[in-house]
């Protein structure tokens, strides 16, 4: 009798999570086909008559995200000269169908449908068939000279000729390798003949005096980073598995727990505070209330320093999460979870955050967090699993004062007191997120890292548009920071975005926009892609962050569910307008910033020593004549060369892969003349 209730139960749970169950007259039934996508093989190059060493595989899945057994599948050329074997086939218990192709005698690109059987389903990969021969553009084409700030996008073929005119032209060739698989590399060689090079990606950097002090170029925060990967990990490998047996426990009772919603002041609680474990090795720490608001529940560690916040200090706290974050977080990502039924979020400062950070660290500081494992049921309930390091509360973890180092680096009330609000801002939208997958939208997965963590610095700098009173598609560039108060709200809010940014211009080529390292470049990046789709899909600004966040998909089908299925076309055109926005003469707003004139910022960047940026830090690749530059490419990734052409000049742009063969079709190549 226990075994068959244990049955029925876990039965419904797979049926939360839109699996369906086996019953005693036979095998699962497989619920409908609704998407299909690409998983393997896309983007391979090969010669003329080869067969393809990667098979093109596709996976059917269903609207939830649950892979369809049995599908079939039709393999299909759609264009080029090629052969697929098999050409139909079905799916296996991955919900995987895959071919193999054979490059026909023609070079050429070629694509490849794969259209799943009673379905209006396809996708399509995209092949190239190379020879050995080498092409040099200025010989089978006639000279392109373009006009200044003319942007050519989609180039095809494996060059082309470029004119100098009358006076002379400066151009950038912008490499973009559009894999959707962040774990490709392209190695791609650019051979210039009639070309000089340049090595500065502007015209002139613009020097401009912000207010009565600098805006600041703190060092990045590496710390952090690596911290808030290594817990996203963690709650994708140990949490993900138990988000359907959290649901049905929701469903089962209103709440998990129940801190109540107006503690009195003193009121201790016991709260497990590791940072690192999610269910296991609990480390319990005694937090007294010390704040109780209309939305926030603040309480402090009692073994934190001595010195540290006030009671009125930690209700100042509440006070700025009642009026200013949460308004702001719940505006444009939705309504946070409430498991424990108080309506609150719980805020622990403790020094088990400071401690996070080893005390020889010179690559910055943790400064909080949030924790899956806290919206988690407890204990194991009628089989069900359980998480028995959770808190069972909305909550995040914050930094304290420490001003002598006991527990890590030493860290000034002035400071912590300075990036709470930054940081809240960040971990709610992490908790909403989470939250609204596992209890709201009925996820059953969490969101990608790189694309969780690009909506929290989206939170940051929404929190600057809402200090500051400035708003997004307003160009911001130094002469918009005209006052004290604006300059303090852009180095306490958006500045860390900027910095992360700074990273990822530094290293464009090996920075992935969607990678999956969580790495200062991807955040960097990612925050950036955020901005520039967000601005360029128009509309209200929070719907856009809303319908990213209230979502049962993740990563890229996220971005293509809300900006559409040529969502990398987009991203191709925000990698050429990291050299392109600004730039006098570029008109085509596809290429063009809305909100952030990075020109401008960057040159008027101050050092701890006082030291001026003074320039543009995106990293560009001189080109000459007669030589090469070589560069490899990661998936998301962008190379910018630079070079010039003479009067009356012309010059052959070429480019192909290792070994003479062409590059990937997934490479996207686009011209600007810069000047």
């Amino acid at each position: 009798m226990i075994a068959s209730r244990l049955r029925g139960a876990l039965c419904f749970v797979i049926a939360v999570g839109a699996v369906a169950c086996e019953s005693p007259s036979g095998p699962p039934a497989q619920p409908p086909a609704a998407a299909v996508s690409v998983v393997s093989g896309n983007g391979q190059v090969g010669l003329v008559g080869q067969t393809l060493t990667t098979p093109l595989t596709v996976k059917v899945a269903s609207s939830t995200g649950v892979a369809v057994k049995g599908a079939g599948v039709v393999f299909s050329v759609s264009s080029g000269a090629a052969t697929v074997s098999p050409g139909s086939t079905t799916t296996d218990s991955l919900g995987q169908a895959k071919t193999v192709a054979t490059l026909g005698t023609s070079p050429g690109t070629v694509v490849v449908t794969a259209a799943v059987t009673g379905t209006s389903l396809s996708a399509s990969f995209s092949l190239t068939a190379g020879s050995s021969s080498t092409s040099i553009a200025c010989q089978s084409s006639a000279a392109q000279t373009l006009t200044a700030g003319q942007v050519l996008p989609s180039v095809s073929g494996t060059g082309i000729c470029l004119g100098g005119g009358t006076t002379g032209a400066e151009y950038a060739l912008v490499a973009f390798y559009g894999d959707p698989d962040s774990s490709k590399i392209q190695n791609v060689s650019v051979l210039g003949r009639g070309a000089s090079a340049v090595f500065t990606p502007d015209i002139l950097p613009a020097f401009n005096v912000a207010g009565s002090s600098p805006l600041l170029q703190p060092q990045p925060n590496a710390a952090q980073a690596a911290f808030d990967n290594r817990l996203r990990e963690t709650a994708r490998r140990e949490l993900t598995p138990l988000i359907s047996t959290a649901r049905l426990r929701r469903q089962q009772s209103a709440a998990l727990a129940n801190i109540p919603a107006n503690p009195a002041i003193g009121t201790l609680l016991s709260l497990n505070a590791n940072g690192i474990r999610a269910c296991d090795q609990i480390k319990s720490r005694t937090a007294r209330v010390a704040a109780v608001s209309n939305t926030a529940i603040v309480v402090a560690d009692t073994g934190n320093p001595a010195n540290g916040f006030t009671d009125a200090e930690y209700a100042s706290f509440a006070t700025t999460f009642d009026t200013l974050v949460n308004p702001l977080d719940v505006a444009n990502f939705g309504q946070p979870s409430d498991i424990d039924a108080n309506g609150k979020v719980l805020i622990f400062f403790t020094k088990e955050v400071n401690a996070l950070t080893p005390k020889n660290s010179t690559g910055g500081v943790v400064g909080g967090f949030f924790f899956e494992r806290d919206l988690f049921p407890l204990s194991q309930q009628n089989g069900l699993p359980g998480c028995a390091g959770s808190n069972l509360a909305e909550m995040f973890y914050m930094l304290v004062p420490d001003s002598t180092g006991i527990f890590s680096i030493p860290q000034t009330k002035s400071y912590v007191t300075r990036v709470t609000p930054g940081t809240l801002a960040h971990e709610y939208q992490h908790l909403i997120n989470a939250g609204r997958r596992i209890y709201v939208n009925n996820a059953n997965t969490f969101e990608d890292t790189w694309l969780n963590e690009g909506l929290s610095h989206v939170a940051e700098e929404l929190l600057f548009y809402r200090v500051s009173g400035l708003s997004p598609r307003a160009n911001i560039g130094v002469s918009q920071l005209n006052s004290q108060a604006l300059v303090n709200a852009f180095n306490s809010y958006q500045i860390d975005n900027t910095i992360r940014f700074e990273v990822f211009i530094s290293k464009p080529t090996a920075t992935s926009v969607y990678g999956g390292n969580d790495s200062l470049e991807t955040r960097g990046a990612t925050w950036s892609l955020l901005r520039y789709l967000a601005d360029h899909r128009g509309g209200a600004e929070a719907d856009t962050w809303s319908q990213l966040v209230n979502s049962t998909t993740n990563g890229q089908p996220n971005l293509a569910r809300v900006f559409g299925a040529n969502y990398m076309s987009q991203i191709r055109d925000w990698a050429v307008s990291i050299l392109s926005d600004d730039v006098i003469g570029v008109s085509d707003a596809r290429f063009l910033q809305q909100s952030w004139n990075m020109r401008a910022i960057f040159p008027n960047l101050v050092d701890s020593q006082g030291n001026r940026l003074g320039k543009y830090p995106l990293q560009v690749l001189p080109l000459s004549d007669a030589s090469s530059v070589n560069a490899s490419i990661f998936s998301g990734g962008t190379a910018y060369v630079r070079f010039a052409v003479g009067a009356g000049g012309q010059a052959s742009i070429d480019w192909s892969a290792a070994g003479g063969l062409p590059v990937s079709p997934l490479m996207q190549f686009t011209v600007i003349r810069t000047k």
